[in-house]
């Protein structure tokens, strides 16, 4: 495999991981809105709706964070240019 297809591939992959993270975003807002609707129509007191909202969105942040803070992050680039150095390295020894 040529270094092209090597970035089309890892682009590919952080695309798709951008875009399910989108989907589970929208997916979060529908569904924690209905459950807001279902619960001030229904009773207007207690809002135990805030209690999925709050649970889901820990989800949500976890899912924020491993998609563009800690995958494709620079710490992890730089990392994956050391290991092929050392790997350069190590066949020019051998």
């Amino acid at each position: 495999m040529d270094e092209r297809e090597e970035k089309y591939r890892i682009a590919r992959k952080r695309a798709k991981a951008k875009i399910d993270f989108l989907r589970h975003l929208v997916t979060y807002l529908i569904v924690i809105a209905f459950l807001a609707v279902v619960n001030n129509i229904t009773y207007n007191g207690y809002q135990w709706w805030l209690w999925p909202a709050l649970g889901w969105g820990i989800g949500i942040v976890s899912h924020f964070l491993s998609v563009y803070t800690f995958k494709g992050s620079l710490f992890e680039e730089r990392m994956i240019e050391r290991e092929l150095e050392a790997m350069d390295d190590r066949e020019i020894r051998d």
